[in-house]
């Protein structure tokens, strides 16, 4: 038992997760009912979990399962060296693919915190059969966590969010207090690991949709009356860290994105390696339609010739440490490239990737959009009602202009 169940004092449900005894919280936070129902019986019914599993990839049939089936996930972690790490807190589980992964280390001891029941229940399904693996269902604002405790701490997906379930006036402060926890948390040579999105990535400025609010430029436009969500560029995440008292970092690129990488790169690869990994690859809109061509890397080539890469790069993979020379340690390579796995659905304005399940894809691909629609009607009218917007699109309009 970890010190972090017992400080806590939770109890182990029927369905594997452990939770206070008096707690009934669940985050306003899904995929969906039936998402989440075809991923419980995938799940249920898989005799291969492993981070790796072909059976569980083969069930892939549209954006939310291959988030969290795919095989690329745990890409974002294969290429650092872990060998050191013994006890890891990861916070925001969500269904447990990266937490799958972390079990599958010998040696490590993997506290997941999820805030949604059902996702954390998925996450203990995912991880049934590791014991190092605990996964706990709590707002880990509000829980007691050890300190000077785990060698690592995540936060994938998960820090953009900060505002959203918190009380602080601003979604800044918010982080701070995570970046804060994290610091607290981990060793005196621990890391502190983030992936995220950023609000300055090409595909954003090229016209992909931001991937929480579902519309076009609202991370350009700096996030007008943000609904608690919100992801930040590099100069603002480098501000972020020096306020939170960290004395190191490092920024590592996943391409296309954090979510499902095939390409890692660091500030020292060399550029023409950087260039001929990226030949072929997409940025992706997990929206609606998008596609910069066969030649989008000659965009990348052209932001690493200007040394404007970094700061346009569509994810951010952060590490920090409070010790400096951890962190060439954990993160021992300049880049990486892996396999892209087939998929057997027709990725969103792709009309090559076609096979026997275009059907039911496309039929679940406007089911979730429906309900994306729906978690996002209020942000939407939030924004939309509020002075700041009505203010602009008045000016819009006096440009003639009518839409972003």
């Amino acid at each position: 038992m970890s010190d972090f169940i017992q400080l806590n004092q939770f109890t182990k449900n029927t369905d594997g997760v452990f939770h206070a005894a008096d707690a009934d919280l669940d985050f306003a936070y899904s995929d969906g009912e039936n998402i989440e129902a075809t991923l419980y019986q995938i799940l249920r019914d898989a005799k291969d979990l492993s981070s790796a599993s072909a059976e569980l990839q083969a069930q892939i049939i549209d954006w939310p399962t291959e988030y969290h089936l795919s095989q690329t996930r745990a890409n974002l972690l294969r290429p650092l060296n872990l060998s050191g790490v013994k006890r890891v807190l990861e916070l925001g589980c969500g269904c447990g693919s990266i937490s799958r992964y972390l079990g599958e280390i010998d040696g490590i001891q993997v506290d997941s915190v999820e805030g949604s029941a059902k996702r954390a229940a998925l996450a203990a399904l995912r991880c049934r059969d590791l014991e190092n693996v605990r996964v706990s269902v709590a707002n880990f604002n509000d829980v007691e966590i050890p300190s000077d405790y785990y060698d690592l701490v995540l936060f994938v997906g998960v820090t953009e969010y900060a505002g959203r379930f918190s009380e602080r006036a601003t979604d800044q402060q918010a982080l701070q207090d995570l970046l804060a926890l994290a610091r607290k948390a981990t060793t005196l040579d621990g890391v502190t690991l983030i992936a995220i999105e950023n609000r300055l990535g090409l595909k954003y400025m090229l016209g992909a949709n931001e991937d929480h609010y579902g519309l076009r430029f609202v991370g350009l436009d700096n996030y007008i009356d943000s609904s608690g969500i919100r992801t930040y560029s590099r100069a603002e995440w480098e501000q972020q860290i020096t306020a939170a008292g960290f004395r190191a970092s490092k920024f590592v690129y996943p391409f296309p994105d954090y979510k499902v990488p095939t390409v890692l790169v660091s500030d020292e690869a060399d550029p023409q390696a950087v260039i001929n990994a990226l030949e072929g690859l997409k940025s992706r809109d997990y929206v609606e339609p998008f596609d910069l061509g066969e030649s989008e890397h000659r965009i990348w080539q052209g932001l690493l010739e200007s040394s404007n890469f970094a700061d346009h790069a569509n994810s951010f993979l952060i590490l920090l440490a409070d010790d400096a020379k951890i962190l060439p340690q954990i993160c021992d390579f300049d880049l990486v490239k892996y396999q892209e796995p087939e998929l057997n659905y027709e990725l969103i304005g792709d009309s090559e990737r076609v096979d026997d399940k275009r059907v039911q894809a496309q039929q679940s691909r406007i089911e979730r959009l429906q309900t994306h629609a729906q978690g996002l009607e209020k942000k939407i009218d939030l924004m939309s009602n509020s002075l700041g917007w009505r203010a602009i699109n008045v000016v819009r309009r006096f440009l003639g202009k009518k839409t972003l």
